[in-house]
């Protein structure tokens, strides 16, 4: 059974597909000593792992826009899964910033001319637009399953 889906949202898994997997290459690329130039603009740590999970939820989110452009009812669901995993990483580099930041204020000497925008994450930032897209889809989450509208 063949289900449409509107633009946004595959629009949306194609966007964050893609900011996702980029952000995660350049992090493992960094992780591996090359230097690509845009590391200090994107706040991109030399993280291999990192970028290893960043590029995972790249990857839910275009095979997530592969389902629904295919029209299989569970694309979306890829895409709820990738915005879910990536609430969940910018929370845990948001408590790893305040970590930081705490950390800062009982040793300073360990901090000395540190700020806080060296703590800040693609993660972070990519995280945000997964938040609001949460937030405007918020009605179609449900325990009975995801509601979709079929084709006519």
């Amino acid at each position: 059974m063949n289900y449409s889906y509107q633009k946004k949202e595959a629009l949306f898994a194609a966007l964050a597909g893609v900011l996702y997997v980029i952000s995660g290459t350049l992090h493992i690329v960094e992780g591996l000593g090359a230097d690509t130039g845009f590391a200090a603009l994107l706040f991109v740590q030399a993280d291999i792992l990192g970028g290893f999970c960043l590029a995972v939820i790249g990857m839910v989110f275009l095979y997530g826009l592969l389902e629904m452009r295919r029209g299989i009812k569970a694309g979306m669901s890829f895409a709820y899964v990738g915005i879910l995993l990536s609430i969940i990483f910018m929370a845990v580099y948001l408590l790893i910033m305040g970590g930081n930041l705490l950390d800062s204020f009982i040793v300073p000497g360990d901090y000395e001319g540190w700020n806080i925008m060296e703590s800040l994450r693609p993660g972070i930032y990519l995280g945000l637009l997964s938040l609001m897209a949460a937030f405007s889809w918020k009605g179609r989450f449900s325990s009975n399953g995801i509601s979709v509208r079929e084709e006519v």
